[in-house]
């Protein structure tokens, strides 16, 4: 039986931990934690940083793995090619490709190379003057240059605040320096899709609901298909689409671009070669009949197979459309307190409506303050024939699940969509 090693072992791989079971692979789950809910499921469990390239090269020749992947997180994708093009095993972009999608220094400036829209930045280090920053306007956005999760992510007013933050975004990053963006008020939206031989399959646009407040800027609460943006930007959206997969030199592979929608038009957030986070393994073969985590897994281990072949025709015949399907990914958040009791998930997922639902934490728990994306409670895959009966279903989903604590209090943070325009 061959074997795959997945690079992540959090609520984000689960669902291709159990699909590479499903096709017959062993799965060799692989993170720097023992108690991962992936471990329990995996075949094989091994303790390796999905950051480190010498961890996870040892750990995948020492278990003969044929082929390595990663669903649902940036930073894995690097690890993931170097150790496949050291092992001479599948990759689906080049180490170079992985690098440039991984790490917003190289990123940001191959989209100033070569013409695709973005706000203005600039990479700053300790110490760094402040001319560095004369042609940008505040507010800025800061971030590391190479984390995943809107982790170390503020929006800060003054230069000082960019200083006295230094420290706390570098935590998240294993550079020296920090990229700094003028804000650019505006609607984000996802685009998912897939890249055969160079050519290029959209397959959904979604609206990427975040929190409206500025302590929590960029953390997703839900996706919303298809995005309302489209009837205004759909041509754009594929033409600047195809462009960053040539100039990026994306061959093969699944596509997931963030973009910015404002008064200045289209501006490119950030790009990754992998499936996103947002449960679009589920979703996009609910809208559109393509099982991308299927391709994803049978490209890393088998990608002459006739099983992919039957994917990639499957692909290449379909036509890009907003199905009648209305889709929306809520990804709950909770206030800070012990979850004594929840809703069982048994009894949501019964409700016609719900095409999947989870939790990502359990009785007893203790619910931090949120800082990032990690502290996601649960998500639910909500449907509606129509925009109205989504909205409807989606009150009547948070009028049954609850998180309460000690004293029944509903800990459950629902969000209100709001856009710019």
């Amino acid at each position: 039986m061959k074997k795959i090693m997945m690079l992540g072992a959090g609520s984000f791989q689960l669902s291709a931990i159990h699909k590479i079971k499903e096709l017959g692979f062993s799965v060799v789950v692989s993170d720097h934690r023992l108690d991962s809910p992936g471990k329990r499921i995996g075949d094989i469990s091994v303790l390796a940083d999905t950051f480190s390239f010498d961890a996870t090269y040892e750990a995948a020749k020492e278990n003969e793995v044929d082929g390595l992947m990663t669903s649902g997180t940036d930073q894995p994708v690097l690890t993931v090619n170097k150790v496949a093009e050291k092992l001479g095993l599948p990759q689906l972009i080049s180490v170079d490709t992985a690098l440039w999608v991984t790490n917003k220094k190289y990123m940001k400036m191959l989209f100033t190379q070569e013409g695709i829209p973005t706000v203005p930045y600039a990479l700053c280090s300790k110490g760094f003057q402040e001319e560095k920053l004369a042609h940008l306007k505040p507010p800025y956005i800061v971030k590391p240059v190479d984390s995943q999760g809107q982790r170390g992510i503020y929006k800060l007013t003054t230069i000082d605040a960019i200083r006295s933050h230094m420290d706390k975004v570098l935590e998240y990053s294993r550079e020296d320096e920090l990229l700094v963006e003028s804000y650019y008020p505006n609607d984000e939206i996802t685009v998912t899709g897939w890249v055969c031989d160079g050519r290029v399959h959209v397959l959904t646009v979604t609206d990427r609901v975040t929190f409206a407040s500025d302590a929590h800027i960029g953390v997703c609460t839900a996706h919303e298909y298809p995005s309302r943006q489209l009837p205004m930007y759909r041509d754009k959206i594929m033409l600047l689409t195809e462009k960053i997969c040539k100039a990026f030199d994306i061959v093969n592979g699944p596509i997931y671009f963030q973009f910015l929608v404002g008064d200045q038009g289209i501006m490119v957030n950030e790009i990754a070669c992998r499936i996103g986070g947002a449960y679009e393994d589920l979703f996009v073969p609910q809208v559109t009949g393509i099982d991308i985590l299927s391709m994803n897994i049978l490209s890393c281990v088998e990608p002459n197979s006739r099983r992919l072949q039957a994917f990639i025709s499957q692909l290449e015949s379909y036509a890009y459309s907003e199905s009648g399907t209305r889709i929306s990914v809520q990804l709950f958040f909770c206030n800070e307190g012990q979850a004594a009791d929840m809703t069982p998930r048994s009894q949501l997922v019964q409700m016609p409506y719900i095409l999947d639902m989870g939790y990502n934490i359990s009785k007893g728990d203790y619910l931090k303050p949120i800082e990032n994306a990690s502290q996601r409670a649960g998500y639910a895959l909500i449907l509606g024939a129509d925009e109205e009966t989504l909205h409807q279903n989606i009150e009547n989903f948070y009028t049954v699940m609850k998180v309460f604590d000690e004293s029944g209090k509903n800990l459950v943070i629902k969000q209100r969509r709001i856009y710019r325009s």
